[in-house]
């Protein structure tokens, strides 16, 4: 677009303008009148040359105003059309949180039970009050707790969300039940049951030929087990710390408010 405002402009102006007469002045150098031919004829050419090049600016400033005008149409049209676009992914996302969150519900219920079951057993009574209490909830994170499977594809939907800050924070819930119900299931039992085959082998295998493997077999058992308790442990704990369940729901009601506002948007298009 032009900038009057512009000294480049005015220059450009100025020399097409001063064009002529420069032009009649250095063809026919000094031995004739600035203004060769007589004033009719200078007057007419004068005339079409200026009105010639006002035609032009005019026909330049409408068409510019033109093209602006119909790319601002087209940006408005793009812009609908992909915000109206995520309406059925985030409608998945939605049913997506509630089957998570009704999830964590039932895992912290378990846990719950679990660590009320615990302390009636009275396996820890012989410590005092603090510790019995953290070795019981400790014991119950390391239990293995039954989740909903984690659909991969809803990483995929997150991409199709327009409102960058509830981008981020879908991939954050997402990211995290994934690790958390992964975690959850496996089965610190099963491991343990296999190091005591596995030692069993060792006492009963007379020839002893098999006893490396076997000890071997056991210390990977042992590294398994370990990791496996600790990244229960965290994973527990950063659930408790930063207050999963709250911002699952969090996220939920963002959801369903701009799922709210798509539809409001799809039944109102704008007026272009």
């Amino acid at each position: 677009m032009i900038n009057i405002k512009n000294k480049k402009f005015w220059f450009t102006t100025v020399a097409v303008l001063a064009a002529p007469a420069v032009l009649n002045f250095t063809i026919f150098q000094f031995s004739t009148p600035w203004t060769y031919g007589d004033g009719d004829e200078w007057l007419s050419f004068w005339g079409s040359y200026s009105g010639g090049l006002i035609s032009a600016y005019v026909a330049y400033f409408i068409a510019n105003s033109q093209i602006r005008k119909q790319a601002k149409i087209d940006q408005t049209k793009e812009n609908y059309t992909s915000y109206i676009a995520q309406l059925p992914a985030l409608i998945r996302i939605e049913i997506e949180l509630q089957r998570y969150i009704a999830d964590i519900k039932k895992l912290e219920k378990e846990r719950e039970t679990n660590i009320a079951n615990i302390g009636k057993s009275g396996e820890f009574d012989d410590v005092n009050e603090e510790t019995k209490q953290a070795f019981i909830k400790l014991h119950s994170q390391m239990r293995k707790y039954e989740t909903k499977m984690f659909n991969s594809d809803t990483l995929n939907l997150i991409e199709k969300v327009e409102d960058i800050d509830l981008h981020v924070q879908l991939i954050h819930c997402f990211q995290f039940y994934e690790d958390f119900s992964s975690i959850l299931e496996m089965d610190i039992e099963t491991l343990e049951e296999q190091k005591r085959i596995n030692a069993e082998k060792i006492i009963m295998n007379s020839e002893g030929w098999e006893i490396p493997y076997l000890t071997w077999e056991i210390e990977k058992i042992q590294d398994k087990i370990n990791d496996t308790m600790k990244n229960k442990e965290e994973m527990w704990k950063k659930f408790d710390n930063e207050n999963i369940l709250s911002k699952f729901e969090g996220a939920l009601l963002k959801v369903s408010n701009e799922i709210q506002a798509v539809k409001q948007a799809k039944d109102n298009p704008p007026q272009i």
